[in-house]
């Protein structure tokens, strides 16, 4: 794996890293697929106590990639905006490398499901009846972090962005 940028001028500082983790609504994770192809796919998840929890249905083709994946990486971009006038890209992106394991503990589960609600449908009054419904069937699986990366277009795109 590998761990540092080589354009270092271009990392994010920790705090927009955990920002664009917590608010970006979807990323995308590579899984182990058919014959030796990755399968890459994007995803709703919820970054909660330094962990990213994914949930989904317990049957298909997701599900059985899941279930052969260990390692993983996850890609979340920020901020994506086309500069015509430097042909490039002012973007901001994560980069979360580390391993898979199944939730399994009730609890947790829970915990997982409501922050997923809380997420993407605040205020929902029956957010917590769909919960419930959905405990024994949604499978839960989170992505522990081993490393992480964040990362921007160069200092002349962004100023080229600002002119924009």
């Amino acid at each position: 794996m590998r761990k540092e940028l080589t354009r270092t001028k271009q990392a994010l500082d920790e705090e927009t890293v955990r920002k664009i983790i917590e608010t970006t609504a979807y990323g995308v994770i590579s899984l182990n697929g058919d014959d030796g192809y990755l399968y890459t796919v994007p995803l709703s998840y919820v970054y909660a106590d330094g962990v990213v929890y994914f949930h989904g249905s317990p049957r298909g083709y997701k599900y059985e990639c899941f279930q052969r994946t260990d390692k993983t990486s996850f890609s979340i971009v920020g901020q994506s905006q086309v500069v015509p006038s430097v042909r490039a890209n002012n973007f901001q992106s994560v980069l979360i490398w580390g391993r898979l394991q199944t939730v399994t503990d009730t609890a947790e589960k829970l915990y997982a499901l409501r922050a997923l609600a809380e997420k993407y449908s605040p205020g929902i009054s029956d957010n917590e009846e769909e919960i419930q419904h959905s405990l024994n069937y949604v499978f839960m699986v989170k992505l522990v972090p081993e490393w992480i990366t964040g990362k921007q277009a160069s200092l002349e795109v962004r100023e080229a962005a600002e002119k924009f």
